[in-house]
């Protein structure tokens, strides 16, 4: 992965309309979370769309939190919402066989914000460009 695509998703809302752009502002406008900092302790590899990740062994309540206040916000708005449990992470292989995890040393990570961002396909991966920014109090 390129270091311009690491991130960790905390609402993942596939294709969506531009005309639905402001009603997205509108519902990260209402989140109001803190700041917190995010360790990332632990390899691992989903089998069923091969990808190597590493994630938060134990997701600090802030976190769940902020990911919590967002998907209310886009439910009531009427967003799909993902039902299964957020485990954050960020996303290091695609496409990879998988194999033999290796123990890590933590990573950590502060959050001071978030962020909305569109993704493009090209030819050599994904492209992200942000869209608008977030502060954590």
């Amino acid at each position: 992965m390129r270091a311009d695509t690491l991130h960790i998703t905390l609402a993942f809302l596939g294709s969506t309309p531009v005309a639905q752009l402001d009603a997205l502002v509108t519902c990260a406008d209402t989140v109001q979370s803190h700041a917190f900092e995010l360790i990332l302790d632990q390899a691992g590899y989903w089998r069923y769309n091969r990808i190597g990740w590493l994630g938060a062994n134990e997701a600090p309540p802030q976190h769940l939190d902020l990911v919590g206040a967002l998907n209310t916000a886009l439910q009531a708005a009427g967003f799909p919402v993902d039902a299964r449990p957020h485990v954050p992470h960020v996303t290091l292989l695609r496409n990879t066989a998988g194999g033999e995890i290796p123990a890590c040393e933590p990573v950590r990570w502060p959050v001071r914000d978030f962020v909305l961002v569109a993704s493009h396909t090209e030819t050599d991966g994904a492209r992200y460009g942000v869209i608008r920014r977030w502060p954590l109090a």
